[in-house]
């Protein structure tokens, strides 16, 4: 009965990753008829702006917005080149800015891309970004859609897209390690490896089931491969327990501090972040909603919750602080 479970389990890992992308595809159709533009930088006045363009219709954003009158005068490819950029409504010059020009598939997306990088101020964003939405065929990206197409066309797996949204979420030097390790490809190649070891163990049990009895075929082949699955078991639980790491160290240790009332929890609070995050009162009860504050511990993000103290009280408000 081994070899029949075993090809079941197998088989189901092996075809994982096709799952995963058929999944993915159907929640978020591709869209590879569309060309999909977007701010990359903060949507705050600041010194520069950058907006990124991907899509098969990014050439034409370059000859409408760039004034780049032929293909023989586009950018060179990934070479910065300063340019007035238009508004191909009003014919009138928005903003002197850089562009960068990213044909596909040796983009980040794997489509045809280019970026403008222009100052900041929210007027010539708000220009820019209407006058690239007037471009027949574009449209406004939708959070993560640049990843999404980066995954789809085979630019970044899953793991990696997962890493790259940490790395953004970053908040201490630990989640920044961690998160720029996973990006590197590293928990991929992992899975990979897995991935491989499980389509062989498949390929000998199915050419013993098929073959064993008419060709020269090992008969231990069977128990080889029951070791190397039990091999990967223990591999992949053992991973599984050291995710939770991973998962603490994403959202961060939660610690309460609870004690009686006018016991300096409130104090201790404000020690620990180096700033008035509570009020200090030798009036109890003066803690009545949970005071929360995230601090950067060593690289691990700790979130500290001050409570009300520990007391029968007639009040409601103190009695839903303490619970």
């Amino acid at each position: 009965m081994f070899h029949i479970s075993a090809i079941s389990l197998m088989r189901s890992c092996s075809t994982a990753k096709c799952i995963i992308h058929s999944a993915f595809s159907s929640q978020f159709p591709s869209g590879s008829q569309t060309t999909i533009y977007a701010l990359a930088t903060g949507g705050i006045r600041c010194a520069l702006g950058v907006i990124r363009v991907s899509g098969p219709n990014t050439r034409q954003v370059l000859h409408k917005v760039g004034r780049f009158s032929s293909e023989r005068k586009l950018p060179e490819p990934r070479k910065a080149v300063l340019k007035k950029l238009y508004d191909p409504m009003s014919d009138k010059v928005i903003d002197h800015g850089i562009v960068l020009w990213f044909p596909g598939p040796k983009s980040f997306t794997g489509e045809d891309s280019c970026e403008f990088h222009v100052h900041g101020g929210p007027a010539i964003i708000t220009t820019l970004l209407r006058s690239i939405g007037n471009v027949p065929g574009c449209r406004m990206a939708e959070p993560g859609e640049f990843s999404k197409r980066a995954f789809l066309n085979g630019k970044m797996d899953l793991t990696e897209v997962e890493g790259l949204g940490d790395l953004i979420s970053a908040e201490t030097e630990m989640q920044r390690a961690q998160a720029l390790n996973q990006m590197s490809g590293s928990l991929g190649s992992l899975y990979e490896s897995w991935r491989d070891r499980i389509a062989k163990c498949l390929a000998n049990a199915e050419a013993f089931i098929d073959f064993g009895e008419d060709e020269n075929i090992e008969s231990d082949i069977l128990v080889r491969v029951e070791i190397e699955i039990e091999s990967l078991v223990e591999e992949m639980t053992n991973h599984l327990k050291d995710q939770r790491k991973g998962e603490r160290l994403r959202n961060g240790v939660r610690i309460a501090i609870l004690g009686k009332p006018n016991v300096g929890k409130s104090s201790l609070l404000n020690l620990l972040c180096k700033r008035d995050v509570a009020i200090v009162s030798s009036i109890p009860g003066t803690t009545r909603d949970i005071v929360e504050s995230c601090i950067d511990l060593r690289g691990y993000p700790v979130v500290f919750a001050d409570t009300a103290g520990i007391r029968s009280s007639p009040d409601e408000i103190e009695k839903e602080g303490v619970m």
